[in-house]
């Protein structure tokens, strides 16, 4: 965006104006534009030379400057929103709404932008406008552990078999047939012919293997999938060959794993082009928006709708807004369901951190403390479903919670009175606003934090937090789902269990992840969910439902296990 320099330096002096003019050291516009001294001042003078606003330089050394502005910043924001929303420059639009501005200013303009959301057509493309409430940290398969990552990457790329949820077995995808030998050692998958890339060559099994091999050799969290690969053929151009160390009868499941999307060979991987064989390529992507683009030359059936656009809001923007299709009313023309997902809210607690929380008698006490009924009533919630599992149909409460038992555990663990730190999404401000005043009533000092998404991989979440309010989503292979959870170094079980409460939780993943029968994988994963609320390794909170709102004209829409919708075989219906 042109401007945006100048609109970020208004906001940050919004609240310090008076009359229109503002006074500030060089150093904070450094600090916000990320530049140094002399770019600064270029800046400040090029702003001033376009009429925006008078510059008065400090007279002396470390005396401050100031501006005085040629129209009041809520004037300039409107106007320069609503010129952007009628030439639809929406990303433009959307970067000046994550400003810290009151989003009351732009009440009244609500309705132009709900009329560019949902449903758009110019004739020649069908093209659904959505937005996304988190950033895209990460694209590549290797590293994603964010629901909405993955969920991209499903739209973007094929795997070399499906797992299908309602019948649990495996389906052909780009490997249209396979063999088994060697008592599930050896595994032999015939490939598609004539299956492209997005940028057009054709499928062939050097990419199977290199798409494995990368996935085999990274440093990131992927490994435990594949690490039973003991040698990668290929055999032809159109067959590809596995040889594991071990027996691995639930090897098709770990194949049809998204994080296993083949990749061309010929092509390094570069997140922001997205090269796979997937129903849409990646039309644009950056930080604010991405635009996914009907592949005409797709394997199977090409999708319906042509392009799909996410644009990035801030949870305050979405607060002002209602999203509406071609802004109509939604009870004139709208659909809502509620819909369960297969997941799971808990608090993780942080081992690797030193303080109270790894005392057994203090996560205790947080357990008893933690009352999901009360909570619900205190804040007015409904639609959950309290949890002692990851999934809900095995959610049976185990031990009651004892409200009167937080203060004897307390005492019993030692606790000093010392201030733990809470994380938070916005999303869950209000419980963790509940969980900080219900614990004080017992003597137990918290603070929360905000934290973004885009901080979600940095190591200093674990540095830095005691406890937080965490979620897991299934995908449709609930077992792989699972292993996948624990396994997974970018996940929070691996970076907030301590390792000595890891081997046993390992040991049972050993067993489970080379299981053929499904009731002996159920019971180690039960071993493991019990051992977790035992040690009150993590606290189970409740099982989320997920309210959509969607125009009747959309038809065929799929509610995906991870919580978005299935856009890959939607259309568009424009009968009245």
């Amino acid at each position: 965006m042109k401007d945006l320099d100048y609109f970020q330096m208004r906001a940050l002096f919004y609240t310090r104006e008076i009359d229109n003019t503002a006074s500030f050291k060089m150093k904070e516009l450094q600090e916000i534009w990320f530049c140094n001294k002399k770019n600064a001042k270029i800046k400040v003078r090029k702003f001033e030379t376009e009429g925006k606003y008078v510059y008065k330089p400090g007279k002396g050394r470390g005396n401050s400057s100031q501006l005085i502005f040629t129209k009041p910043l809520q004037e300039e924001i409107k106007m320069i929103i609503n010129e952007n929303i009628k030439r639809d420059h929406l990303e433009d639009a959307f970067q000046l709404l994550q400003l810290p501005i009151p989003k009351s200013w732009v009440l009244d303009l609500t309705k132009e932008i709900q009329k560019k959301f949902g449903y758009q057509s110019n004739h020649s493309k069908d093209v659904l406008r959505l937005m996304m409430l988190k950033r895209i940290v990460t694209l590549d398969p290797l590293q994603c552990s964010i629901n909405f990552e993955e969920y991209l990457i499903r739209h973007l790329g094929s795997t070399l078999v499906t797992f299908d949820q309602k019948t649990e077995t495996i389906q052909p995808h780009l490997a249209h047939h396979w063999n088994v030998e060697d008592d599930n050692r050896t595994w032999t998958f015939h490939l598609r012919k004539g299956v492209h890339f997005h940028h057009q060559r054709t499928l062939n099994s050097e990419d199977v293997k290199y798409t494995f091999e990368r996935t085999k050799e990274s440093p990131f969290s992927k490994q435990w999938l594949l690490e039973n690969i003991k040698k990668i053929e290929c055999l032809s151009p159109y067959t590809v060959r596995f040889h594991l160390s071990q027996a691995n009868p639930l090897f098709l499941r770990y194949v049809s794993a998204t994080s296993l999307s083949i990749l061309p060979k010929d092509e390094p991987f570069d997140e922001y082009k997205w090269i796979g064989t997937g129903p849409f390529q990646l039309k644009k992507r950056t930080e604010n928006v991405i635009v996914l683009e009907a592949f005409d030359l797709y394997f199977l059936e090409r999708p319906f709708i042509d392009e799909i656009e996410f644009y990035l809001i801030s949870n305050e923007t979405k607060d002002v807004m209602t999203i509406q299709i071609r802004g109509e009313q939604a009870k004139e023309a709208s659909i809502n369901k509620v819909d369960r997902l297969n997941g799971v809210r808990f608090l993780a607690i942080n081992f690797n951190k030193p303080s109270i929380v790894h005392n057994h008698s203090f996560r205790a006490a947080l357990y008893h403390l933690l009352d999901m009924n009360k909570m619900w009533n205190d804040n007015g919630y409904d639609h959950l479903v309290e949890a002692s599992s990851y999934f809900p149909w095995n959610s049976i409460q185990t031990e009651p919670k004892k409200r009167r038992l937080v203060k004897s555990l307390v005492e019993q663990s030692g606790y000093q009175g010392e201030t733990l730190t809470v994380y938070t999404k916005h999303i869950d401000t209000e419980k963790a606003e509940w969980f900080v005043k219900e614990a004080a009533t017992e003597g137990i000092q918290l603070q929360y934090k905000i934290f973004e998404m885009d901080d979600f991989y940095s190591p200093l979440l674990a540095q830095e937090a005691d406890l937080l309010f965490a979620s897991e989503v299934s995908s449709y292979d609930y077992h792989l789902s699972f292993i996948e959870a624990l396994y997974n170094k970018t996940n929070l079980f691996q970076r907030f269990i301590s390792k000595a409460h890891l081997i046993y939780i390992e040991e049972c993943l050993s067993k489970m992840k080379y299981e053929p029968e499904h009731h002996k994988r159920e019971y180690w994963m039960s071993q493991i969910e019990q051992y977790l609320r035992e040690q009150h390794l993590i606290l189970y909170l409740y099982h989320p439902h997920i309210y959509r709102t969607f125009n009747h004209t959309i038809q065929d829409t799929e509610f995906e296990a991870l919580g978005y919708d299935d856009f890959r075989k939607a259309w568009i219906d424009m009968r009245d």
